[in-house]
């Protein structure tokens, strides 16, 4: 297997998070840490260190944005976090001048280099990223509503009482307030949900549920980070090792002229196909909705 360098542009909560995440997963590579605060990130840095002789055959270091242009994955985790009652639209402009500087500092990226935006509106982001770099938009993805998808499965497991491993359910549009689960395609072994008794009201619970789950913990907690970091690392083994994963990611629709979530096969490629899921009418209004709501701000 070559040798796989991963850039982590962020050492806050989330970067240094997704950093702890992929070591847990075992995965032999180079993992760095990029951040303007030099002394969080050798905080980050030594800590994350502490772990290395329990995770095996990984590597970690701080490094500068010139390091960054020969890595296979770079993740851009920087930017203004969310705060409590905060819609993640509004951090747009202040994110938006943040990426550019990264972006900026960090091109031109080798042709092949895989870029995985997490900040936040990250819809909107990876859409300016996608603009702003020479890769392909197949290289350029955002992780979307994947951890909602997850929040969504595991809501339903509790319901069903069956494995979220099993629950073929999707979150789709936007990673924000106009998201929708595709209720018509969800299946258990080919079976709908309604068979399993769940009704109307059950649906419209969880789907808000699943939506306003983020509000809930920043409120508590100020930040969410062990789900997305969990969910970016898994990611990264997926485009590594060439799985061929179907997940929900944050893509350039080239019919609706904007990014947000559908179903991908990722693979070491990126982005290797988008997958046309059949939507009911109600559903495909609710995408047209959430690509309409992402498109006002001009991206």
């Amino acid at each position: 297997m070559k040798h796989i360098k991963i850039s982590i542009i962020g050492a806050g909560s989330v970067g240094s998070t997704i950093a702890y995440a992929l070591l847990l997963k075992n995965i032999a590579a180079e993992i760095m840490l990029v951040d303007l605060n030099e002394i969080r990130c050798r905080g980050e840095i030594l800590d994350l260190s502490d772990s290395l002789s329990f995770y095996g055959p990984s590597m970690i270091h701080a490094g500068s944005p010139e390091e960054v242009k020969n890595s296979d994955i770079v993740i851009i985790a920087a930017g203004k976090k969310q705060e409590p009652e905060q819609d993640r639209t509004t951090l747009l402009e202040d994110n938006k001048k943040i990426v550019a500087s990264i972006m900026d500092s960090i091109q031109p990226l080798k042709k092949d280099s895989i870029v995985i935006v997490v900040t936040n509106p990250v819809d909107l982001i990876t859409r300016y990223v996608q603009k702003i770099t020479d890769l392909p938009t197949s290289q350029v993805f955002g992780s979307g509503t994947f951890l909602d998808t997850q929040r969504l499965r595991g809501a339903l497991s509790k319901k069903i009482h069956i494995a979220e491993q099993s629950i073929h359910a999707y979150i789709l549009g936007e990673h924000g307030d106009t998201q929708f689960p595709a209720w018509s395609c969800a299946r258990v072994a080919g079976v709908p949900l309604q068979d399993f008794g769940i009704t109307q009201k059950d649906f419209d619970y969880i789907a808000n549920e699943t939506k306003n789950k983020a509000y809930e913990i920043i409120s508590c907690k100020g930040a969410t980070f062990y789900g997305i970091a969990t969910c970016v690392a898994a990611l990264c083994r997926t485009i590594i090792f060439d799985q061929k994963r179907v997940t929900p990611l944050s893509c350039y629709i080239k019919e609706l002229d904007v990014s947000l979530s559908m179903p991908v096969v990722l693979g070491a490629k990126g982005v290797e196909k988008i997958l046309s899921i059949p939507l009911d009418t109600h559903e495909q209004k609710q995408l047209v909705h959430s690509a309409s709501a992402l498109k006002a701000y001009n991206i």
